[in-house]
């Protein structure tokens, strides 16, 4: 019988991917994304800490600061590397350490730097956790790399180190072999929004203003969004865009079917702050004729953390969630599955806090 310990990485092997940091600017970078002319923007400053001057004749003592133990890392090797757990960027409180490489944790505990990723470009990792793509200023193009083989894959789309500047904000959305993905920025001079076949070598540009949600291999489905003050559109590239009256990104990837997609469900109330909140359920739907949605309460989740992010299918019924306490004090993020049909949960394993951390497979 398998220990808990390998069950749980046996489960683990197509979790999503969850970038903790960018749910904090996550609305920032799609209104900006949309192109909307909305007059008032939203901001949410979190201030911690506070405390007593003492007027003192004799000098103080300065204070003592405490930091956390830093994690040591080896070079990423050129091969046999295991399945991805996650990746991280080190937790930074200077601008000198801003560009901190990423971070790699597999599923037996091994960390590795991966000094080619600078910590400002985007670094993802296929919902397998097997291959890793990342943008690399020295070839000044998406890079993908099986882990254990030390392949590599360079992507046809030459791209200046200034499309993932610290003022853009950008997104890599990969297929589950890493071979197709879309990439795309906002915020500076170019904005591409990009569908890149590695394989077959080709580039093709996107809309602008459509984010994107999920990239098959081969030819298969691509998806992207676009939210309106009180609605949503999505698309499956090669149909009609439906509309759904939700304001939201949070939507998982593709099913296997090629059809079926899921969002977490909302709530709207004007006499709360924020008016649009999660409540507590997902939401399943067509998303190439739209019509009937199925709505069904979340059960199984712990109540100091709700569903967050929505990832990746781990068979035809059960989607992927990261659950996230309201706080930072809070527990530390958990990912689940959910039986999209019962809402019924199971705990897949647990998040380690190390900064801006992201996980395989998660649409974000």
């Amino acid at each position: 019988m398998n220990s808990l310990r390998e069950d749980l990485h046996a489960l683990a092997e197509q979790a999503p991917a969850v970038d903790l940091a960018a749910q904090a600017v996550r609305g920032a970078r799609r209104r900006r994304a949309t192109r909307l002319a909305v007059a008032v923007a939203a901001a949410t400053c979190l201030v911690a800490g506070g405390g007593t001057v003492l007027f003192q004749q004799l000098r103080p003592e300065p204070p003592i600061v405490l930091n956390p133990p830093e994690t040591t890392a080896s070079p990423l090797p050129s091969e046999g590397v295991g399945p991805v757990e996650q990746a991280y960027r080190p937790e930074c409180r200077t601008t000198s350490c801003a560009k901190r490489a990423w971070r790699l944790v597999t599923r037996d505990g091994d960390t590795y730097e991966v000094t080619a990723a600078p910590g400002t470009g985007p670094l993802e990792v296929t919902a397998d956790g097997r291959r890793l793509a990342y943008y690399s200023p020295k070839q000044r193009t998406i890079v993908v790399r099986d882990l254990a083989s030390g392949k590599i894959w360079k992507s046809p789309l030459k791209q200046p180190t200034e499309d993932f500047s610290v003022s853009t904000e950008h997104t890599l959305r990969l297929s589950p072999s890493g071979l197709r993905f879309i990439v795309s920025s906002w915020g500076g001079r170019r904005e591409p929004n990009k569908l890149v076949d590695v394989e077959r070598g080709t580039v093709s540009d996107l809309p602008r203003g459509w984010w994107p949600v999920s990239v098959s291999d081969g030819s298969g489905p691509v998806v992207l969004a676009k939210p309106y003050e009180n609605s949503s559109q999505v698309w499956v590239l090669g149909h009609d865009p439906i509309t759904i009256q939700d304001f939201t990104y949070d939507y998982s990837a593709l099913a296997p079917d090629g059809r079926t997609l899921t969002r977490l469900g909302q709530t709207f109330d004007a006499d709360r702050e924020p008016m649009v909140q999660q409540d507590g359920s997902i939401v399943v739907f067509d998303a190439v004729q739209g019509g009937r949605e199925t709505r069904v309460p979340i059960s199984g989740i712990p109540e100091e953390l709700h569903p967050s992010r929505l990832g990746s299918w781990l068979n035809a019924t059960e989607v992927t969630v990261v659950a996230s306490p309201e706080s930072s004090r809070g527990p530390v993020p958990r990912v689940y599955a959910i039986d999209v049909r019962t809402g019924k949960t199971r705990e897949l394993f647990t998040l380690r806090n190390y900064g801006t951390t992201s996980v395989p497979g998660l649409v974000h």
